[in-house]
Formats: C-alpha cells, sequence, structure tokens
C-alpha cells in the first residue's frame, strides 16, 4: 500500500487510519512513516488526523515501556534507532508529542 499516494485523497484517509490500525506493533521503520503521513494529511478532517496521532503516541509509548524494562534501547538497531529520533524529532514539530516529555529519550537515540 502506498500509503503516501493515497493521502493526497482525503477520502481514503479511513484506509489509511485503518493501515496502521492493523499492525499489531510498529516498528521504527513504520513509525517514520506514520509521522510522513500525519504531515501530508489535512487537519480539517480532524477524525482521522487525531486517530493517527493516537496511534503514534501508543506505538511510542509501547516502545518506552520496552526501554524501561531492558533498561536501554539495545533492542534496536542502529538504523532503528536513527529512524525514531526522526519520528520524535518531526513528531515534535508537528505537535504531535511535547519536546520535553521525550528530549531525553531521543538524545539517548543519537
Amino acid at each position: 500500500m502506498d500509503v503516501k499516494e493515497m493521502v493526497r485523497d482525503k477520502a481514503r484517509y479511513k484506509e489509511i487510519v485503518t493501515y496502521f490500525q492493523e499492525f499489531n506493533t510498529l516498528g521504527a521503520q513504520e513509525l517514520v512513516l506514520l509521522i510522513d503521513t500525519i504531515e501530508l494529511m489535512s487537519e480539517e478532517i480532524f477524525e482521522h488526523y487525531k486517530a493517527l496521532q493516537e496511534i503514534f503516541k501508543k506505538a511510542v509509548s509501547e516502545i518506552l515501556i520496552r526501554r524501561q524494562t531492558e533498561g536501554s534501547f539495545g533492542f534496536l538497531t542502529d538504523s532503528q534507532r536513527c529512524q525514531l529520533s526522526y519520528a520524535l524529532q518531526k513528531a515534535w514539530n508537528l505537535k504531535v508529542l511535547l519536546r520535553e516529555k521525550y528530549e531525553e529519550y531521543d538524545m539517548e537515540l543519537q
């Protein structure tokens, strides 16, 4: 599914939300795709825009719970760490996440 192409058609926003909801767990690569999709979406279709934000927040929360359990981000590859850092920073810029709450995690990913 080419989500970045679908996002151009507001009538397909529900399909995009369903696509991301069907993942059991979103990895770093999917988080990048999700935050890039959020950036491209129109906020005017608030219900779907907000749904994607909630999916993103939940996925980040799950990753941070695992980090707390394991004591570090050692379970991520270098590439995944970079992807997660990118997704966090973009989420701050889009006001999806508060920088103050997640900045220390991003510093740890560097």
